[in-house]
């Protein structure tokens, strides 16, 4: 079967049947709606509406970490030159809005970031840059122009330069951290962050806290990962890059108290704002997977002021789509032929 996929992403790219097919899809067989006297009005069944894709990216960076590894920045400036050639890209914002006036344009994609390190300036901007891609980064403010790290980089600073081999963790009931193979410290790791994002506020603080005193990260300064500043996010936004708000802290939305909710969504987007000196309303879920938000969750968005918010369940979007459940995924595959087959079959993998 992999032998059959390689030969098939082979065929697809050299002949570009990917660009091909989309374009008879969109101009043959997905419509837009035709407009009604109160905006977008059903025609069809939704498989015949016009899609578009959201990708989202975190780290871009040669740094060979072994629990949160980063794309290359070789292989996202592939990913880069592929869109460009063969798809819309547009700025996420403006496709939103004109995906609710039923005027979604052909081949349209959006790029996202999320979380706001560093290396999205240093690496993805002058990728960017070059192919005059739009793009939008949602920013955990508390982490931004400050030594602040995000709870789960911390927790995968402690795994990756433990000093000690094997721990046990009150919090997680005796749960055993094995580190003694690559296997088994995944495995360790994949439980522990697990647990971590049922827990809120304190209580996963505290955990955080006994994973680095237990393990006992030898964190050089150059250690960990660091988070963008306040000026480069400026640059960035000077460039043609938009953000949102990915909440303050990166809690998982639908396990905090509706105070701290309220903190999260709007202290981020008023901080945001000040900086950018503009209106933010853009927002990414923590985690991003339906359970990890609600309708209070979306609620309490509406009445921020965001205006649409994206998720990370994979697939495409429609006219009509919920704006505060935007799918949003990519393709993880480095090899470019199985990436652009991967993507073309998620755009309209309803129809196959």
């Amino acid at each position: 079967m992999k032998i059959l996929q390689n030969i098939l992403a082979r065929i697809v790219a050299v002949v570009r049947l990917d660009y091909i097919l989309n374009e008879i899809f969109d101009h043959f067989i997905y419509r837009n709606p035709p407009r009604g006297k109160f905006g977008p009005s059903p025609f069809r069944a939704t498989r015949y509406a016009r899609r578009f894709q959201i990708l989202i990216y975190h780290k871009i960076s040669p740094d060979a970490h072994p629990f949160f590894r980063p794309l290359d920045p070789a292989l996202f400036e592939k990913q880069i030159a592929f869109l460009r050639d063969s798809y819309n890209i547009l700025n996420l914002q403006e496709l939103v809005e004109r995906s609710q006036h039923g005027e979604i344009p052909e081949r349209a994609v959006a790029i996202t970031f999320d979380d706001g390190y560093r290396d999205n300036y240093t690496w993805a901007l002058p990728v960017l840059k070059k192919y005059s891609a739009p793009a939008t980064l949602f920013v955990t403010t508390g982490s931004i122009g400050n030594r602040q790290v995000l709870w789960y980089d911390r927790i995968f600073d402690a795994f990756r330069y433990a000093t000690t081999k094997r721990a046990h963790l009150r919090n997680l009931k005796e749960f055993e951290v094995d580190l003694d193979s690559e296997a088994s410290a995944k495995r360790s790791l994949e439980l522990t962050i697990r647990r971590a994002k049922q827990l809120a506020g304190g209580a996963r603080l505290k955990l955080v806290e006994e994973i680095e005193q237990t393990l006992q990260p030898d964190l050089r300064s150059n250690s960990r990962v660091p988070m963008l500043s306040w000026d480069e996010i400026r640059e960035m936004q000077q460039a043609g890059v938009r953000f949102g708000s990915h909440t303050v802290t990166h809690p998982i939305l639908s396990r905090v108290e509706k105070a701290q909710l309220k903190m999260e969504l709007t202290e981020s987007k008023m901080e945001l704002e000040a900086h950018l000196k503009m209106p933010v309303v853009g927002f990414a879920y923590p985690n991003g997977q339906p359970s990890d938000y609600n309708e209070d969750v979306k609620k309490l968005l509406w009445e921020a002021g965001y205006l649409y918010a994206v998720t990370t369940n994979p697939g495409f979007n429609t006219v009509y789509q919920d704006p505060l459940e935007l799918r949003r995924g990519q393709p993880w595959q480095k090899d470019m032929g199985l990436f652009r087959l991967k993507f073309f079959l998620q755009r309209h993998r309803r129809e196959f």
